[in-house]
């Protein structure tokens, strides 16, 4: 069954997104691996994502595997993040809205031995989730048309092991292992037919990090990294089955090839007194990847990320509000996405607060992205909140 003729129609009959445990609510997830899931975990995502260049003893950062060198040497930490966010899309021809809310990530941490740390956890990789209905005229018949719906969900998860190593007094390195898989759905029907796509995938992925971090004063100090991840082939084992009207099944397999994007990045991070300053660009390699469709083409795509973090008196102090710290970040970035030849930009503003608890921290990140390609093809428009709690046990007794 064909593809429908005219992309942008995909929003103006765009109907919510069933409860099927997904992350994304966008039409245009269904191209590709599904939309790159970012920024939805993790302590950071106040400050506008910021990662390469940042550590701390609570920060549990494996974006820069070298990061988690900066963790208390003396506690184990479990860190489990949550969103929920409103989407709105608008096009030429129509303006849809969506409700989203998941558990988003979830991470175990610590040092196993002097200079050895590792951490394990679970988070998205990519999401796929979309309904909508398209009504178009019947070639040959004038004055006729018929109505395809369109659904699919699914995406991809990562898997990770993370260690990372000091290297000396000032240097640390990292590498993320990590397992790629998940299984998609996507469906096209018509009155009289309906095709069903299932597509599964797995691979073994590594990343790597480096960070450089050196005190210059009581009260001044400053840490300089880099990452990267190289290209990775997916083989893709599409499942189609047509379901004609009459009860008659057509069934048929191929694979296909899709990549993980190679990407770099570098970033740095300056706290003086009771703030820090972070800065990073990152470069993802998004034209690696193939959409099926030639009016949507994936692009490279650079990113600047800014954040901002005060903190009071830290966690010595008997006030609860001083103990707390206050978070701010700016995102901005080039869409992967391409459409009808039509590039844009992209945004995101984000604040929010970390707040003590009994054993641990809650942090909170309001934020509001924006997503805009030219000349009103696409427009994507999200406010969202993420909360990740850690949780941290004294553990030196058990410390080699």
């Amino acid at each position: 069954m064909k593809v429908i003729k005219h992309l942008t129609l995909f929003l103006l009959l765009t109907l919510p997104v069933h409860a099927q445990n997904i992350m994304t609510s966008s039409p245009y997830s269904m191209f590709g691996i599904g939309e790159i899931v970012t920024g939805l975990y993790g302590s950071n995502s106040a400050m506008g994502g910021v990662s390469t260049g940042m550590r701390g003893t609570w920060l549990l950062n494996t974006e820069n595997p070298a990061g988690l060198t900066g963790l208390d040497t003396l506690r184990l930490f479990a860190e489990t993040s949550a969103f929920m966010k409103s989407e709105s899309y608008q096009s030429k021809n129509g303006n849809s809205n969506a409700f989203t809310g998941n558990m988003s990530a979830f991470t175990l941490a610590g040092r196993i031995m002097p200079h050895w740390y590792m951490a394990a956890g679970l988070t998205p990789y990519s999401s796929v989730g979309y309904y909508f209905q398209s009504t178009e005229p019947l070639e040959g018949s004038p004055g006729s048309y018929y109505t395809s719906t369109f659904e699919g969900y699914g995406g991809l998860s990562k898997v990770y092991l993370t260690n990372a190593f000091m290297l000396g007094k000032n240097l640390s390195v990292g590498v993320n292992v990590s397992y790629i898989f998940g299984n998609t759905k996507l469906t096209e029907s018509q009155s009289s037919i309906s095709v069903e796509n299932r597509m599964y995938t797995h691979a073994f992925y590594a990343d790597f990090g480096l960070q450089y971090h050196r005190q210059i004063g009581k009260e001044t100090a400053f840490t300089i990294g880099a990452v990267y991840g190289y290209k990775q082939r997916l083989s893709i084992e599409n499942s189609i089955a047509i379901v004609y009207s009459s009860s008659e099944t057509e069934e048929s397999k191929r694979n296909t090839t899709q990549y993980l994007p190679q990407f770099a990045g570098i970033g740095g991070s300056l706290a003086y007194k009771k703030c820090t300053y972070a800065l990073d660009y990152d470069f993802h390699q998004y034209s690696s990847l193939s959409s099926g469709d030639s009016r949507v083409k994936f692009r490279d795509s650079h990113k600047l990320r800014l954040g901002f973090d005060y903190s009071p008196n830290g966690y010595s102090s008997s006030s609860f509000w001083k103990r707390s710290s206050y978070k701010a970040g700016v995102n901005l970035s080039t869409p992967y996405l391409q459409i009808n030849g039509q590039k844009g930009y992209a945004y995101r503003f984000s604040a929010g607060m970390g707040l003590p608890v009994t054993n641990g921290r809650i942090n909170v990140a309001l934020y509001y992205d924006k997503t805009q390609l030219n000349n009103d093809v696409y427009g994507q428009s999200t406010f969202g909140m993420t909360v990740s709690y850690t949780l941290s046990e004294l553990f030196y007794k058990l410390k080699l």
